[in-house]
């Protein structure tokens, strides 16, 4: 088993954050536009704003050509979508805690 760098580790789950938070602030603001609650939103939509995360993870990854690099670093793409989808799973996570304790 190869043990991923942390700087690697760092700087992908740093992008995926970057990324989460800008969907997720898009989201909100949509929903803030439309007279609804940002916060209060179903599984189904964290589930989407996640997945739609790692994939702009992965068009940026395509887009700045680092895949030779990461491949050749043992950096699989499992483990690459992890990396881009954790810190939308957490931040998900804790407005759904924070959503349902404050309702």
């Amino acid at each position: 088993m190869i043990v991923t760098n942390w700087l690697l580790v760092r700087a992908y789950v740093l992008r995926g954050a970057i990324l989460w938070l800008l969907a997720r602030a898009l989201v909100s603001m949509v929903m803030a536009l439309a007279d609804a609650d940002p916060f209060a939103v179903s599984v189904r939509s964290s589930v989407i704003i996640i997945l739609v995360t790692t994939a702009l993870g992965f068009a940026q990854t395509l887009r700045l050509r680092e895949g030779v690099l990461l491949r050749n670093l043992g950096l699989s793409p499992a483990m690459l979508a992890l990396y881009f989808a954790l810190p939308g799973l957490v931040g998900e996570l804790i407005i759904g805690a924070t959503g349902a304790a404050f309702s």
